[in-house]
């Protein structure tokens, strides 16, 4: 099983390239995506003697986060598809890869850079066991309905207010990816947009 898991957090961008015998991980560093990533998979491929043919799962970050990184991959995920329809895809949130990550009801902030720290993206999930559901979709809130979580799971720049800070592993996206597989609860990627702003004024 050759499986590609793409992350994508803002500044952060990782590759890994999962096989039956090893990890193979890279950081993409400049901030050009587009112009890079290209160059970053293959190579990772070449490494280790595959070709897109060869992959059996791609999973990758369908937001939130900047709305022109998350148009690239999805493009790039869609035109993959095209290409090699037996590929299992598999778009993931962020804040539900946290929200699986943790047993029990977690409410979830994200934060980044773009925000100012004004606005947060806002879910709760609930997980008993291999039970997942949402118990409120994910939004965008005010900073002053934020502050009143009460400990908070937090990805991004931290606010000044208590949070829980959460770092991603790939672990946690390997877990939902594996479960959404399992429960056949994966996105439909033709269908799929990127995850952003959506309705913006509208929520607040």
């Amino acid at each position: 099983m050759n499986k590609i898991y793409i992350y994508h957090f803002y500044n952060t961008t990782k590759i890994w390239l999962k096989t039956n015998n090893s990890l193979t991980e890279v950081e993409i560093k400049e901030q050009n995506i587009s112009v890079f990533f290209y160059k970053y998979l293959e190579d990772i491929l070449i490494k280790n003697k595959l070709s897109y043919s060869d992959i059996n799962e791609f999973i990758f970050i369908n937001g939130p986060g900047s709305f022109t990184s998350l148009r690239f991959f999805l493009t790039f995920a869609k035109a993959l598809f095209v290409s090699y329809p037996e590929i299992v895809f598999i778009p993931l949130n962020l804040l539900e890869i946290i929200g699986f990550a943790n047993e029990g009801t977690t409410n979830i902030l994200m934060g980044g850079n773009r925000e100012f720290l004004e606005f947060f993206h806002y879910a709760s999930y609930k997980k008993e066991g291999n039970s997942f559901e949402i118990i409120e979709i994910p939004r965008i809130i005010k900073y002053e309905d934020a502050k009143l979580l009460k400990n908070p799971y937090f990805l991004g720049l931290s606010p000044d207010f208590n949070v829980i800070n959460f770092e991603i592993k790939l672990e946690h996206i390997d877990n939902i990816a594996k479960w959404k597989k399992e429960s056949n609860n994966i996105d439909n990627i033709v269908l799929l947009t990127p995850y952003y702003f959506k309705n913006f004024k509208i929520n607040l």
